[in-house]
């Protein structure tokens, strides 16, 4: 029955070995999860695009491919973890791209943030192809990735999703089906919404109270301690009151794009989500000060910069 259907870690071990598996995209998540998968199954083939990113997991024993083919050429199940969905559309068709030699039937599981129509055309385009894909959306950061503590919710056909769910099980503790293609880049997209406002009001919320005489850490402390808080948002007002924004888990230029993604599709479905809109703009704007390579909880640096309260931090380092 769709939406219901869970496994974990545990329960994917009794199950059949798992396939051979490629990981294209070595950033943040697909790092983590690279190396997570390097643990639990001694053999893995990764390609990302700036080269640096995959000699970690070289150095463990990882094969390190060129280009995606070659990564497809050596796999049955290709994971992509991409920036955006120009990124996807290149790693999957171009020349030298996974499809190109991907073996006849062979799974991609794409886990990158993408609008859930380019996930439904995707599936087709694959389709069309001779192999298969879901599209799965991530709950969690990077250490959840290496310990295999992730929250999967997939898109796709329940065949397809069934043959990859134990390979989802040794990346998290739950494993959920949805239903047909594109609810997985859905469910991504309303979770980042969700993310992404709360960063702009904990960011308004500290201004204010600043404004007010109220201690930059105190505020953090007392709303990070207070039953209005959640864990994402207890997290990031660490990094805020360290103001660690140079070494990002989630970058402000991506969760602009994931924003736009979600006006985007509360448009395509006649949904009126104003502080989505509200966070969009806050967030280009952000952007547009330099801080798009920052961690996203930068938008409350910026915040405090128009308030006159502080300057702008240099991320560069």
């Amino acid at each position: 029955m769709e939406g219901t259907l869970e496994t974990t870690a545990s329960d994917a071990g009794s199950q059949a070995p798992l396939p051979r598996i490629g990981v294209v995209g070595l950033g943040t998540m697909g790092g983590g999860m690279a190396a997570r998968l390097l643990d639990e199954c001694g053999r893995l083939v990764v390609h990302n695009r700036t080269a640096a990113r995959a000699e970690p997991l070289a150095a463990r024993g990882a094969e390190v491919a060129a280009e995606p083919g070659e990564v497809a050429a050596a796999s049955d199940v290709v994971v992509l973890s991409l920036a955006d969905e120009q990124a996807v559309e290149q790693t999957l068709f171009g020349p030298r791209g996974v499809l190109a030699r991907l073996p006849a039937g062979g799974v991609v599981v794409d886990t990158s943030t993408v609008s859930p129509a380019f996930a439904r055309r995707t599936a087709e385009r694959v389709r069309a192809t001779g192999h298969r894909l879901v599209d799965a959306c991530i709950i969690g950061n990077g250490r959840h990735a290496r310990q295999g503590e992730l929250r999967f919710m997939v898109g796709g056909e329940k065949q397809i999703f069934d043959e990859v769910a134990p390979l989802l099980g040794v990346l998290g503790k739950e494993v959920r089906y949805l239903g047909g293609h594109g609810l997985g880049a859905s469910a991504k997209v309303v979770l980042n919404l969700l993310m992404g406002v709360e960063m702009q009001m904990l960011s308004e919320a500290v201004v204010l109270a600043q404004r007010a005489g109220i201690e930059r850490a105190a505020v953090l402390e007392m709303i990070s301690n207070s039953g209005f808080s959640s864990p994402v948002m207890r997290y990031k007002a660490g990094v805020m009151g360290r103001k660690e924004y140079g070494d990002p888990q989630f970058r402000l230029d991506l969760m602009h794009k994931d924003m736009r993604l979600a006006t985007g599709e509360a448009d395509a479905l006649g949904v009126d989500a104003p502080l989505c809109a509200e966070t969009r703009d806050a967030l280009a704007a952000a952007a547009e000060a330099g801080l798009g390579d920052a961690d996203c909880a930068a938008i409350l640096a910026h915040a405090e910069s128009l308030a006159g309260l502080d300057p702008l931090p240099d991320t560069a380092g």
